[in-house]
């Protein structure tokens, strides 16, 4: 369900914050009056979904999160605090329990930060009334506008960024006839819909479009067989990674020769249960594939290392990582404010962050111009491709990155060099 976020960067690499470099001494670590903080910790809460039928695609973000504070905290913590992430709850996939909780963590628990939300039921008011540092994970569009909003990877969905992949992956597996398929639900039907725009504009053939499937997927069988009769050579897949694989079964089922395109599925146990099912599949990142060399990655040797070290079950988790990618952020924040330890200081510095990238796993995000309007060009990201029992990267331009980055919404152009400054390994 989640929808591709359009990432901008600037040549200001000098802004860049390492995922090493978080601890040091930027001030002295001081008593403040602001809420949750001590003269020696710093006390953050996170909501996400972990239990429900929808859990699946939101639980693992908070490890991701303790993965980050373990680690940073075993190197003195920031500024001289540990960071206490104290309360971690659950909206079981209810609307107004989230709000609920949202209340609790600021009037009752008085958390100086909300590191990390992972619902599909974020609603942004009582953190932008209470002037909250407010972090997650991006699968609506509530997340765009208010300057203390901060989702991984940028808080803007900007869909038209999402074409010129979706055609360059298209035009790469020299496919000419397009489905598309996406749940009946907004953050799910609005890419698909988006691209299945572009891929037109480009002039190919969108010959079967389902923006209705009913979760978890279980009647796309019978999409399948109107795609096979339609013609289709690639599918485009806006689904969950259960939706994903219960098509890719279907397609098997049915003898279809079409590419896919998945935005949601990297998942290592969902590959080692159905290999024979995804071999040649696509797949849109936003960050370092896991399979990246880490000799050439060293924020993606931290965070595996650490991940490994702390929270080993989900070190390849995609929510995982934008949990620490969020937690990362954070942590960027409280150091740049130093002894000035406020919550307007700390979403004032983060937003004076040009070339943000999670010390080294993400395209960078400018969150001084675009992060939170996001409709700046480039737009980045990365694709990788199921050979075997492994993710590979794949169809990247540049000989020295995983990345790929196209200049404009144009899904006629291909991608651009160079890389913009703050891309891991743009140089």
């Amino acid at each position: 369900m989640a929808a591709k976020v359009a990432m901008a960067g600037t040549a200001l690499a000098a802004a860049l914050i390492s995922v090493g470099g978080v601890s040091g001494s930027a001030g002295a670590a001081t008593a403040t009056p602001a809420p949750g903080v001590t003269s020696n910790s710093i006390t953050v809460g996170t909501i996400s979904t972990q239990t429900g039928p929808i859990s699946s695609n939101f639980s693992s973000l908070i490890y991701g999160e303790e993965g980050y504070f373990k680690y940073i905290n075993a190197q003195g913590g920031i500024n001289g605090r540990q960071i206490n992430l104290k309360y971690t709850l659950d909206d079981g996939g209810n609307p107004s329990q989230f709000t609920q909780l949202a209340n609790t963590l600021i009037n009752q628990d008085h958390v100086f930060a909300v590191t990390g939300v992972a619902t599909a039921f974020f609603s942004p008011n009582i953190f932008v009334e209470s002037k909250t540092p407010t972090y997650g994970y991006n699968v609506t569009n509530n997340w765009a506008g208010p300057p203390n909003l901060f989702a991984a990877g940028g808080s803007v969905q900007y869909l038209p960024a999402g074409a010129p992949g979706d055609a360059y992956v298209a035009r790469s597996a020299k496919a000419t006839k397009i489905a598309l398929v996406a749940y009946g639900v907004a953050s799910s039907a609005a890419a698909c819909q988006a691209g299945a725009a572009g891929l037109k504009s480009a002039g190919f053939k969108v010959v079967y479009t389902n923006y209705g499937v009913a979760y978890p997927g279980t009647t796309v069988a019978s999409d399948v067989q109107r795609m096979q009769q339609a013609g289709a050579n690639m599918v485009i897949s806006c689904m969950d990674v259960q939706g994903n694989v219960t098509m890719a079964r279907a397609i098997k089922q049915y003898n279809l020769n079409a590419a896919q395109l998945w935005l949601n599925g990297n998942d290592q146990s969902t590959l080692d249960q159905n290999q024979s099912l995804m071999q040649n599949i696509y797949f849109y990142v936003a960050h370092v594939p896991f399979s990246a060399p880490q000799s050439e990655y060293p924020g993606l040797k931290t965070y595996l290392t650490a991940m490994n070290k702390y929270e080993p079950k989900y070190a390849l988790d995609e929510v995982a990582m934008q949990g620490w990618e969020s937690a990362s952020l954070f942590a960027a924040g409280v150091k740049a404010a130093g002894s000035n330890l406020t919550q307007a200081n700390v979403i004032a510095q983060t937003n004076k962050l040009t070339a943000f990238n999670a010390g080294g796993l993400t395209a960078p995000v400018n969150w001084a111009t675009a992060g939170h309007a996001g409709h700046a060009p480039p737009y980045c990201g990365a694709y990788i491709q199921v050979k075997g029992d492994k993710y590979v990267p794949a169809l990247n331009t540049s000989k020295k990155s995983v990345f790929v980055c196209f200049g404009s919404i144009n899904p006629k152009k291909g991608p651009v060099l160079p890389l913009p400054a703050g891309t891991p390994n743009a140089s």
